[in-house]
């Protein structure tokens, strides 16, 4: 995501093996990608993303195979990408199209190039193949929000992909880590059907999915007193997890009531080194101070248990490490059996 100016956080050290699944992945915001040519360090590459003269974005390999200089210093000339040392120009798909007083290019004269799209404000990639495996999953509303409802961020953090989406079907560290005080026991389901998850956007397909349903009961205590005065307790809440290897579509429930929706994915910079990245349309309510207080109550709650997360990602061990379990982790555990068998799914040349 980040240019190589920008460092950002320390990242830890890389460990044995990237354990990357087969999957779609955010490259950067589209917001960030203008007229020139970006430098982006991704997948533990170093690649280059542009635009043509439609607009269309593309992304490669950085270097050109001319004499290796970085095609990120050079620029967009007549909806191709020239490099900055002789003039080579390539096209969106990694080809090179044009060469200065030459009639004939080597067919070699290419560089890899990676499927892309655009959708939600951001610049998509897939990693695995040569060809996406699905289709890019969607949330419709996120592109409908407006005025008071819709917030995102991003966080880089030390963790791998797989931790990060793990974390949302580990739902005892919502009580430990976050401080829930509820009013009984949390609970876990892995769901069986894509149907089940009828309001999320397009069904993602079933080979690529996995869901998960978690519960709990109304806040008591301290937090129960301050969510009562904010209108924000619930008997029942429902966390509705419907997701592909590397992200999340999220619905969040109060008594059956829809509150907000969320798309969790990730940008893998290199191993151990990830951007977490949230995207939130909250729902709307009668009532313009109704619908401000409820909007700030939920941003309030998403972003500060998001920051509670961080301190764990950056110093939790590197890698995607195993350890003891109890019963209790099972959602967890048939996380990380499917997003395996989706590491598993990659090409030796991705």
């Amino acid at each position: 995501m980040r240019a190589e100016a920008d460092a950002g956080p320390p990242c830890a050290r890389a460990d044995q093996g990237f354990n990357l699944a087969a999957s779609w992945y955010i490259v950067l915001p589209s917001n960030e990608l203008r007229n020139n040519p970006k430098p982006v360090e991704l997948f533990g590459r170093q690649l280059v993303a542009w635009r043509d003269r439609m607009g269309r974005p593309a992304l490669m390999a950085r270097e050109c195979p001319h004499m290796g200089a970085s095609l990120a210093q050079g620029k967009v000339v007549n909806g191709l990408l020239q490099c900055p040392f002789h003039h080579w120009r390539f096209a969106g798909t990694g080809a090179c199209v044009e060469v200065p007083g030459v009639g004939r290019i080597p067919k070699s004269a290419s560089v890899r190039s990676y499927p892309v799209v655009e959708r939600h404000g951001y610049l998509w990639a897939w990693y695995g193949s040569s060809e996406p495996m699905f289709p890019l999953p969607e949330l419709p509303a996120l592109d409908t929000c407006s005025g008071i409802g819709g917030f995102r961020f991003a966080d880089t953090t030390r963790a791998t992909v797989r931790r990060i989406m793990e974390n949302t079907y580990d739902p005892d560290h919502l009580v430990v880590l976050h401080g829930l005080e509820v009013d009984g026991p949390l609970g876990a389901r892995i769901l069986t059907d894509p149907d089940e998850t009828p309001d999320h956007g397009p069904p993602i397909p079933a080979e690529a999915w996995l869901g998960a349903e978690l519960t709990w009961p109304g806040y008591v205590g301290k937090l129960g007193a301050l969510t009562n005065v904010l209108g924000a307790n619930a008997k029942r809440f429902v966390l509705r997890v419907d997701g592909w290897p590397s992200g999340q579509r999220v619905l969040y429930f109060a008594d059956g009531v829809l509150q907000y929706r969320l798309l969790l994915a990730t940008t893998p910079i290199r191993p151990n080194c990830t951007v977490q990245h949230i995207a939130v349309a909250v729902e709307r309510v009668d009532g313009y101070w109704r619908n401000l207080m409820h909007y700030l109550v939920n941003r309030l709650e998403i972003t500060f248990a998001s920051k509670q997360d961080l301190p764990i990602f950056n110093t939790i061990e590197p890698g995607d490490r195993h350890g003891i379990y109890l019963e209790r982790d099972r959602a967890v555990l048939r996380f990380r059996k499917y997003y395996q068998s989706w590491v598993n799914k990659v090409n030796d040349d991705a």
